[in-house]
Order: C-alpha cells, then structure tokens, then sequence
C-alpha cells in the first residue's frame, strides 16, 4: 500500500516574507477570513493537506512556502489514524471547506507515523549525586550569605549542571540565561512584594484588590516564564521558543480550572489535557512546531483509574494495617488509628503516582516534532519505589539527601524517554528571536508561582 502524507503548517514564514503577508496569502488559499487564518497559522501543527501521496504533499509543501508559508509533510500510519476522517484545513487553493476544521481541534500530525525506518534513540543522564550536592551546597550558603541576592546565579549553575548532564545523540542541551538579568528582575519582583506585603498590612482593600489582581497575572507569569527558559535553551546551537499568548493561557489556567470547580470536578481531566496541549504545541525547536495528538478520553481514563486506585487503595490500607497492627499490639487503639490513617495515605499516594506516570507517558507518546516521535515508559513499581525511597531518605537525612533525590529522578527520567527519529537531528534551522525579559521568571518565583514543562 502506498504511503500517504499529510502537509502541516510550522507557524513561521519562509524567506523575507512577512507574517501579515504570509497570514493573508493562507487566508485567500484556504478561502477562510482573515481572522481564523491567523489563529491558525499562529498556532502552527495544522493540517492543510490530508492523505496525498508524497509527489502532491512536497508540491503543496512547495506552493506554501512560495506564498512564504512554512510547511512540512509527515507520513500517516495506516493503522490508528484511518478512522481519523475529518477535512484537513484547508483541501486546495480557494476551497472553502477550511472552515470546517477549527483550530482548536486540528488533525494530529507527526509522531502518528509509526516506527518504520526510524532510529530509536535514548535521552541520557550522566550527573551524579555527590558532583550537584557540591554545587547545591554552595548555592545555598551564597544565596543565604547574600540574603536571596545570589539566587539567580544558584537558578543557572542547577539549570546549566542538570542541561549539560543530559544528551542525545551525543549532544547535550545548553542553558544560556544572564544570571545579572535575572537579578534584576527578582529586584523588581522583590520589590512588588514589599509593596504586597505592606498593602496587607496598612490597606487591606487594596491588599485584596492586589490579590485578585495575581489570579490574573498568573498566566502571564507562565508564559514569560516559559519562554524565558525556552529562548535560553539550546541544543546543537538551535535554541527552542515558547509562543503562547496571554489570552490563551488566562482562558487555559484560569477559565477552565474554574469550570471544572463549578462542575465538581467533572471537567477537571479536561482542563488538564487543555493544559498540557498549551505547553506541548506553543514550543518550538528551530523552525519545526511541537505537536500533540492526545485527546480528552485519554486524560478521563487516567484519572478514573487513579481515583479508584487511589480510593481502593486507601480503604484496603485503612482496614488491613490496623489488623496487622491489633495483631502485633493487642488492645492498643492509639497504635491502630495511626495504622488505619497510613494505610489510607499509604492507597492515596498509590494513586497519585499512577497519576504521574500516566500524565508523563500521556504527554511524551503524543508528543512529536516534525517527524521524530518521542516515547516514555513511567511504571508506576519502579517509579513508586524511586520516589518513596527519595522521600525516606531526605527525611533520615533532614534534606541533605536532595541533590542525590534530583540526580535519581533525572536518570530515572532519562532512561524511561526516548525518541525515534528519522533522518537527520542535525535538520533544523534557527529562528531569530528577541531576548526575553527575565522579570516574569523572577516574579513567579519570587511570588512561589512554580512554573515547569
């Protein structure tokens, strides 16, 4: 059977095109307005072409970037997606079925190719336990000594050591942040702080206004944030980029967390895909759009079976380490309602590292970046011991045991991800980007807003 491709959109433009330009000519392609176009082309990963054969996909791959509109092709496995029959974008030039598809739900591309004629490669860790207590050691006692001033250069020497332990392909990832910016931007945040802190106690209205006023900076903290790490993160001299906006992260974090509440929680598995499809598709590499192609159900079905695992679990710990406790200490109720009360911990924290392992495997096999696939195998035995014996031995240790816990869980992520890459990793080309402001870092971490991906 032949190959079939699809032609996606990057969301850049090609040549000395500009994006107006490029968003307009796709926009008198596809035959949609102006508007749509742009929401399209700007989020990048749709599909514009559905099941051609490779002569027709590098042809319309050809006609786009003419219009200076980056395209891609990937091939479609035959298998999973051939139930997958919905319109592409955009069918040809001037037809109007492009409408049909909207953004928000675009045909998945990429890593849907299947394995054949690719190389599994394997990410690597190489750090060790005793090399980061060094660093992190030093790190602590500067910035204590500095009264919190040293923090920005601890930030990068944890980033840089962790970045230039883990490769692939033999090529490790570079962290380039300016610790000197970064101070300057946690002075600044330091100092909205005082002012918060000072409202709270001399002018409660305003205090109040200020901290309805940080639901709505949230969002922006994450996209700064976001990008600030991503345009100082590099790999074979690419450097990566977060383009997500404002207004797609406040309806994002915000929006749809607060319809999940007032639904009891029947629409939280959906915020937490729509969540992770903001992370996963508004990064990029070079030229090349992240995709992901996982759907709600599968984010429904985790956290199903996490809560029943979690409520199983708990009610077979509270009820058999209370007997196994009356059996060794006869009489003593003291001994088993802390039994009980642990064997309920012991079946929530069952649950919640299944939870873990699902949502890291859930993104990273539906995650792809041009044709090259990645793959995760979290399982919950290996994973569940690496992080109770992490948790017991920080406690034994009153926390001298966290950079070994860091370096456990970095090896452990490395050995359990992958990709499978056809080609060349060598193929992409940079993007010039404008230097992002560190201050929205610094004011997340300064305010104990955490922001990862």
């Amino acid at each position: 059977m032949e190959q079939k491709y699809n032609v996606v959109l990057t969301g850049e433009t090609v040549g000395r095109v500009s994006r107006e330009s490029a968003i307009t000519a796709f926009a008198r392609f596809a035959g949609i307005d102006r508007e749509k176009a742009a929401e399209i082309f700007t989020r990048g990963g749709a599909v514009v072409k559905r099941d051609v054969d490779r002569d027709t996909a590098l042809t319309y791959q050809r006609k786009f970037e003419s219009m200076g509109i980056g395209a891609d092709i990937s091939p479609v496995r035959s298998d999973a997606l051939a139930g997958d029959t919905g319109p592409a974008v955009a069918e040809g030039a001037g037809l109007s079925s492009a409408a049909q598809r909207t953004p928000e739900a675009p045909a998945p591309a990429g890593n849907n190719s299947g394995t054949v004629g690719k190389r599994h490669v394997g990410f690597v860790f190489s750090g060790n336990g005793y090399e980061y207590f060094k660093i992190w050691i030093v790190n602590i006692l500067l910035t204590v000594v500095t009264l919190g001033l040293y923090a920005p250069w601890a930030k990068v020497r944890n980033t840089q050591y962790f970045y230039g332990n883990t490769s692939l392909e033999d090529a490790s990832f570079v962290f380039t942040a300016d610790p000197m910016r970064m101070l300057i931007g946690r002075l600044i945040a330091l100092g909205l702080l005082a002012v918060f802190i000072i409202a709270g106690t001399f002018a409660p209205p305003i205090y109040f206004l200020m901290t309805i006023a940080l639901i709505f900076v949230f969002p922006w903290v994450i996209t700064k944030s976001l990008a600030f790490f991503a345009r100082n993160t590099t790999y074979r001299n690419i450097r990566f980029r977060f383009v997500g906006s404002y207004k797609r992260a406040l309806v994002t974090f915000i929006g749809w967390p607060l319809l999940a509440s007032l639904t009891l929680g029947l629409l939280s598995p959906y915020a937490l895909y729509k969540q992770q499809r903001f992370y996963a598709e508004n990064h990029r590499y070079g030229n090349k759009s992240f995709n992901f192609t996982a759907r709600p159900g599968d984010y429904y079905v985790l956290c199903v079976i996490a809560l029943l695992i979690g409520i199983a679990g708990g009610l077979v710990g509270a009820v058999l380490l209370p007997v196994i406790a009356n059996f060794v200490l006869p009489g003593d109720v003291a001994t088993g309602i802390a039994a009980g009360i642990g064997g309920a911990l012991l079946g929530y924290g069952l649950g919640l590292i299944y939870f873990m392992t699902g949502m890291q495997n859930l993104l990273m096999n539906h995650l792809t970046l041009s044709s090259h696939d990645f793959k995760a195998n979290y399982q919950l035995s290996s994973y569940g011991l690496l992080m109770f014996t992490n948790f017991l031995f920080t406690l034994l240790t009153l926390g001298l045991f966290i950079p070994w816990a860091k370096v456990r869980l970095a090896h452990y992520a490395a050995e359990h991800t992958s990709m499978d890459v056809a080609g060349d990793l060598d193929k992409f080309a940079a993007v010039s980007q404008p230097d992002e402001s560190a201050f929205g870092e610094e004011f997340g971490d300064v305010f104990d807003m955490d922001v990862a991906f």
